[in-house]
């Protein structure tokens, strides 16, 4: 469940997030995958991560902001756990070339310098000079790792065919999931369960059948 809005008609573009289980990963923490689905090509993203409580995991040795180096990871493991952005991989000969720009430009409220440690993220990113990506599907972005106890927000702008989308998630005990949307100024209340509309029957026609006994009744006692 995600909450969007597009800046201009933006190019197909849909974020997934999954929940793999990676080797190495310390005691405590969930790593949390983000990729999108989208058409046209791919261009900034930005991505902004408010916790309330917990942490992101940030490999203290060999982490980095974009993806590990592939020769590390058989010999530290728990470096591919590492939080980072990418360009299509999860690992350095995977991704593409990665351009860390700064920080966020295009989400609303989070412009500032870029911040990238342990108790929250602010970063824009891009593919870099001369890598040209047209259109993919479950195509990675970034690796998110957090404690089980981190509580908070992720925000997104993805930009495909010169187009944005802006997105957020919920984090929940370290999972990235759950609906954000602002305050609806006219709700409109969901359809009612088939339980509860079979409740509400029983209830009227006890109502009903109750008072036509009662007529049933009055009409006795007058003859």
């Amino acid at each position: 469940m995600i909450a969007t809005s597009s800046v201009g008609n933006a190019a197909t573009l849909f974020p997934n997030v999954t929940f793999p289980t990676v080797a190495g990963t310390p005691a405590g923490y969930k790593v949390n995958d983000l990729s999108i689905d989208f058409t046209g090509q791919l261009f900034g993203q930005q991505m902004v991560v408010e916790l309330t409580s917990g942490s992101i995991y940030q490999n203290a040795s060999f982490g980095a902001e974009t993806a590990p180096n592939d020769a590390l990871i058989p010999i530290f493991p728990e470096v591919a756990s590492d939080t980072f952005v990418t360009i299509g991989g999860f690992t350095r000969n995977t991704s593409s070339s990665v351009l860390v720009v700064g920080g966020s430009t295009e989400l609303a409220g989070f412009a500032g310098p870029k911040k990238f440690d342990t108790a929250g993220i602010n970063i824009a990113w891009a593919p870099a000079p001369g890598v040209v990506i047209n259109g993919g599907n479950d195509f990675p972005i970034a690796r998110i790792t957090l404690s089980d106890n981190a509580n908070g927000t992720v925000h997104l702008f993805s930009n495909s065919g010169g187009q944005g989308v802006v997105w957020s998630r919920q984090i929940i005990q370290g999972n990235l999931f759950g609906l954000i949307d602002p305050p609806d100024p006219d709700p409109i209340f969901p359809e009612p369960s088939s339980a509860m509309l079979t409740w509400f029957l029983l209830f009227a026609c006890a109502l009903h059948c109750g008072k036509r006994d009662q007529v049933r009744i009055g009409r006795t006692s007058l003859n």
